[in-house]
């Protein structure tokens, strides 16, 4: 009878030992909802072109250097410390990172992952050639770069000028580290998501988009309060429901600042729920931008009328809703790039004088990420007769066309602007053909602006660039919104106001 009941009494302990296991655990689970359904191969830091992309690397791999949330300066990353020794870029490797499964990443593999970026040639975010090798051709990983070299668990980077953009650079998740052991040797191509270089790796891939992650132990964001592990739900996307349907019906916890859903949506949806709201500042930019195509299709005259109608029909539609106010120009007023009153007023005579009236039957529309078009689409087609208005899946200066016929003529767009000087954010808008689709003038663009020492000398190019575009309504600002996220009630939001992005490991259980 007494060993009986000590047996139940052992059973009953480990019952309540491994309950408890299990619903510490389960508090720490994070069911996020995500804009995409791609499998985890989809997922390259070369080639990254919406926001989504960028969230999903940024938490499960790391950079050399990362942004202060609170002020944009460079801090340490997977580099601990970094300095420059007369023109040399040295970036200590911290020496206890490592991959969840133990392996130790090195300077080695920081090098490995730079000299990736330079084969492959293809990264959105930065000109990381023109800085380190501007006259060598690196073709093969295994080839030697001058300029870049490793001692003992120090990367040292010795650029070839331009050294100004290297630091914030190196910050993109474009140039992450990854290990060397996680790449095909011939492909290039990431084939291991577990062993990788960030806070969380990849545990599962339903193959549907439903990716769960599991928090790095050996990381340096890991604490034991950020979420253990975090379900990626598809929401808003291909039939799944949107963020806030999920939300209510308990099927996730955190809506991101990149949602389907425009930030209204999101912000109402928290004051009527209760739940936690993170809000950057105005820094998401809804623009109008004509493609090569629509250049040539349309004149100066005749764009700054389409942008003017344009404008009229988001501020009627927008302005009335939490978040939203009137933006005449791309960067954010007394932010670096934007233009002075006495220019901006120049430009707004441009749009309120226009006059010339244009035939839209057989032009196509392509709006990229911006909610439910259903909502303004029919206010769109009733100005623009004969308009062909269509939700588009990517930028048009990121997909490729079989014939010119098949692109739109004009796209409608919400990328993040940022105040501070961002070489990342200006490569990528010139690369997503913000201020032009002419590929190669954007490049000498690019390169000369790079050269520039001094950053007044910088500001004022760019500054020249924005107004001229903006004259030219090549370029139309529509409005400005936040970026916002919501996360439900016991985790807390410790995101930055500055900046567009979503690490996952500042949302901390309370």
């Amino acid at each position: 009878m007494i060993l009986n009941q000590r047996l139940v009494l052992f059973a009953f302990s480990i019952f309540l030992i491994i309950g408890c296991t299990m619903e510490n655990r389960g508090s720490k689970i994070l069911r996020v909802a995500f804009p995409y359904k791609n499998k985890v191969e989809f997922y390259e830091p070369t080639r990254i072109h919406l926001a989504p992309e960028y969230i999903f690397l940024e938490n499960t791999f790391s950079p050399l250097i990362e942004l202060g949330k609170k002020d944009g300066n460079p801090e340490a990353g997977v580099a601990e410390e970094f300095n420059w020794v007369g023109d040399e870029l040295h970036l200590k490797i911290r020496d206890d990172l490592k991959t969840t499964t133990g392996i130790k990443i090195t300077a080695e593999d920081a090098l490995f992952s730079l000299k990736r970026v330079l084969v492959i040639s293809a990264n959105t975010h930065g000109n990381f050639k023109d800085i380190m090798c501007p006259d060598e051709d690196i073709k093969d990983i295994e080839a030697p770069c001058a300029g870049m070299k490793v001692k003992g668990n120090t990367l040292i980077l010795k650029p070839k000028g331009k050294k100004t953009f290297l630091l914030p650079m190196l910050a993109a998740i474009d140039f992450a580290v990854i290990p060397k052991g996680s790449v095909d040797p011939k492909t290039l191509k990431i084939v291991d998501y577990k062993n990788t270089s960030g806070p969380y790796y990849v545990e599962k891939d339903d193959g549907n988009g439903k990716i769960t992650l599991l928090a790095n132990k050996n990381h340096y964001h890991y604490k034991g309060n950020i979420a253990q592990q975090i379900e990626l739900v598809p929401a808003g996307i291909d039939g799944e429901k949107d963020s806030i349907t999920l939300f209510k019906e308990n099927k996730v916890d955190f809506i991101t600042t990149i949602d389907k859903l425009n930030p209204e949506k999101v912000i109402d949806f928290s004051e009527e729920s209760g739940a936690e709201l993170h809000s950057t500042m105005n820094i998401r930019t809804f623009i109008l931008c004509f493609t090569s195509k629509g250049l040539k299709r349309f004149n100066k005259e005749q764009r700054l009328w389409i942008g003017k109608k344009m404008k009229d029909i988001f501020r009627d539609h927008f302005l009335s809703k939490s978040g939203f106010e009137v933006v005449d120009q791309f960067f954010p007023i007394h932010g670096d790039g934007s233009i002075d009153d006495e220019k901006m007023n120049t430009v707004k005579s441009l749009f309120q004088n226009s006059n010339s009236p244009v035939d839209l039957s057989g032009a196509n529309l392509s709006i990229v990420r911006l909610g439910n078009t259903s909502e303004y689409k029919s206010k769109i087609t009733e100005v623009f007769k004969g308009l062909k208005v269509t939700d588009g899946k990517n930028v048009p200066a990121f997909l490729k066309y079989e014939d010119e016929s098949e692109m739109p003529d004009f796209w409608i767009g919400g990328p993040d602007t940022g105040f501070m000087e961002d070489i990342g954010l200006i490569s990528y808008s010139l690369n997503a053909g913000i201020f032009g689709d002419i590929k190669q003038e954007i490049k000498q663009w690019l390169h000369d602006y790079m050269t520039l020492e001094t950053k007044t000398k910088r500001m004022d190019r760019l500054k020249d660039l924005h107004k001229k575009t903006l004259e030219s309504a090549v370029l139309v600002p529509l409005v400005s919104a936040p970026y916002v996220a919501v996360a439900r009630k016991g985790w807390k939001i410790e995101l930055s106001q500055i900046f567009a992005n979503n690490p996952l490991w500042p949302v901390i259980k309370k």
